[in-house]
């Protein structure tokens, strides 16, 4: 727990000192009423202890116990920095049209080409071909999204932002901004930075990899996957 492990302790302190400048009549039971009445006037001040860790539990979640190697941990814990980054982008897109990561970043890649194919768009993000056509239909309902014929190639259609879309993109944005710097507020610079570049590289090989081998079979990825292990040591 480190240093949250005694502020209860200094919580009740703090009180005290409060007690004591408005109270005359100083003694424990006094001083335990007085705390109550503070309590029920305020309840946002009965902060909780966190609970301390046990060593064969998993970090957010203290109902599973997971013994795992350090691989293992390393993958998950990316995992689950996906899943609260997913959580805090939908808060802050609330009230937008837009309501997910995936539908800004589509929009935001649109803008970025000015005219993007689907298949392009969808091959962009590794997405499996029916969702990426569900979020690409969701934008052009509501109206953020237009389809373009494609001078180059007639039987094709290539996706604009409607001037809604541009509207929307220019708020989610600024709210998107304002949820990364959120994110990583409270992370010290050093060590986010650090770990950047071992995960930009992780994500360049996999992409690669992904996009020539991914439609192999598990046993078949395995086999390529280690005779490449020896070329990126």
């Amino acid at each position: 727990m480190g240093k949250n492990k005694y502020a209860i302790l200094k919580q009740i302190i703090d009180l005290y000192e409060d007690y004591e400048l408005k109270e005359k009549h100083l003694d424990l039971l006094s001083f335990a009423r007085w705390v109550v009445e503070k309590l029920e006037e305020n309840p946002d001040l009965n902060r909780k202890a966190p609970r301390e860790k046990h060593p064969g539990f998993s970090a957010g979640n203290d109902s599973v116990a997971i013994k795992s190697d350090e691989k293992t941990r390393f993958l998950e814990s990316i995992s689950r920095i996906a899943r609260f980054h997913e959580y805090y982008a939908r808060k802050a897109l609330k009230d937008l049209v837009i309501n997910t990561r995936l539908e800004f970043l589509f929009l935001k890649t649109v803008d970025v080409m000015e005219k993007a194919k689907k298949t392009d768009l969808i091959n962009a993000y590794h997405l499996e071909y029916t969702t990426g056509m569900d979020t690409i239909r969701r934008l052009s309902n509501n109206g953020l999204l237009n389809e373009i014929p494609d001078e180059n190639d007639k039987r094709a259609r290539l996706l604009v932002l409607t001037a809604k879309g541009e509207k929307i993109l220019a708020q989610a944005i600024k709210r998107m901004g304002d949820e990364n710097k959120m994110f990583l507020s409270a992370i010290n610079d050093n060590k986010w930075k650090k770990a950047l570049q071992i995960l930009e590289e992780m994500d360049e090989f996999h992409s690669a990899f992904y996009q020539n081998h991914g439609h192999k079979p598990f046993a078949e990825l395995c086999n390529l996957m280690d005779s490449l292990k020896y070329l990126y040591k």
